[in-house]
């Protein structure tokens, strides 16, 4: 057929189509991310939505949408690091379509990586996020 693989230990990661190309993973341009990462099934408390290396990245931009059936705000949270201890984060989003109001969403530095998480007062929430990263 007109399809061409890409497979590496057995499993897919890249397929072109005649609609398009499918990347299964991350995308790494020289020194620079791109990565789809979820969490669609946050529940009362924190829980770790994405997260890049911060030894490699010191900015990333989360694009993201928050959803719990008509409830949806979509926005950005901009993050950088000083390679220690000091982080800086913003938000940037949509007004809410319905109430988002129980989704905040901050961004904090684990042992090894940079991460977005969801602090949430309900459960069943789902954050999508697009992550780019230099």
């Amino acid at each position: 057929n007109n399809q061409v693989e890409l497979k590496n230990a057995g499993s897919t990661k890249l397929t072109t189509t005649s609609t398009g190309v499918t990347v299964t993973g991350d995308i790494v341009i020289d020194s620079a991310l791109l990565s789809n990462q979820n969490n669609t099934d946050i529940d009362t408390g924190t829980e770790v939505v994405g997260q890049v290396v911060k030894a490699t990245y010191t900015a990333a931009f989360f694009d993201f949408v928050i959803k719990k059936g008509t409830n949806v705000r979509s926005g950005t949270v901009y993050a950088c690091h000083d390679g220690s201890t000091g982080i800086e984060f913003t938000e940037t989003s949509t007004q809410d379509l319905g109430d988002t109001s129980d989704v905040t969403l901050s961004v904090d530095l684990g042992s090894t990586t940079m991460r977005l998480l969801a602090t949430t007062t309900s459960d069943d929430w789902s954050v999508k996020s697009l992550i780019r990263a230099i």
